[in-house]
């Protein structure tokens, strides 16, 4: 019994470690250029162990160019920081 014990805790850490190794930083180099008006979702995920930013990653709108892609913006670009701002304000007057 003992034996099983160890082993499934192993196996729940290995887990564990394989999930949080998906949320690595992926928001590496800059995305196309994304008009505010073109995302459907926007998210950002915050900061854990793996990573050390947090990751903003838009859903796009079915739009001809984009066709409702994903994609992680870098966090730190002023180009990020604006479609955020300009997202959040579009959203409050269109509700």
């Amino acid at each position: 019994m003992h034996r099983c014990t160890v082993v499934l805790l192993l196996l729940v850490v290995a887990l564990y470690f394989l999930s949080a190794e998906a949320y690595k930083c992926r928001c590496t180099r800059k995305g196309p250029k994304i008009r505010y008006k073109d995302v459907q979702k926007l998210e950002i995920k915050p900061k854990h162990p793996f990573c050390q930013e947090k990751m903003i990653f838009v859903t796009m709108e079915n739009v001809s160019r984009f066709k409702g892609q994903e994609y992680c913006l870098h966090p730190k670009l002023q180009s990020t920081k604006n479609l955020v701002k300009w997202f959040r304000i579009w959203k409050d007057k269109h509700r």
